[in-house]
């Protein structure tokens, strides 16, 4: 985490597979982590915010009103850096085909 107010981005983005999934085991398999991480990742959130965010029951977890209030964000903010990332990558792809460094902006 990179401190209280800030969780790490890697917590919101298993909190936004187990809101898709329904599940820890079916997060952990959509991230390529382990139910157990996932899990952490939850709790790591659930403390750094405050808040509860995942009803815990037998048989899986039920997304709390909280959960749902932050999961259009969420989602929307992780699309935006997985669309930065893809730019970023780009840029590595043409600095490698032409050997020039590219700038972004004037």
């Amino acid at each position: 985490m990179n401190d209280m107010r800030h969780p790490d981005w890697s917590l919101w983005r298993s909190f936004e597979a187990v809101m898709q999934t329904g599940s820890l085991t079916a997060a952990a398999k959509k991230l390529d982590l382990s139910q157990p991480t996932i899990g952490r990742h939850i709790d790591a959130l659930e403390s750094t915010l405050g808040v509860t965010l995942f009803d815990r029951q037998l048989r899986g977890l039920t997304p709390t009103e909280t959960a749902f209030r932050l999961q259009a964000p969420i989602e929307a903010a992780n699309r935006a850096l997985a669309e930065a990332e893809s730019g970023r990558r780009r840029l590595e792809q043409a600095r490698a085909r032409h050997g020039a460094p590219y700038r972004l902006g004037p």
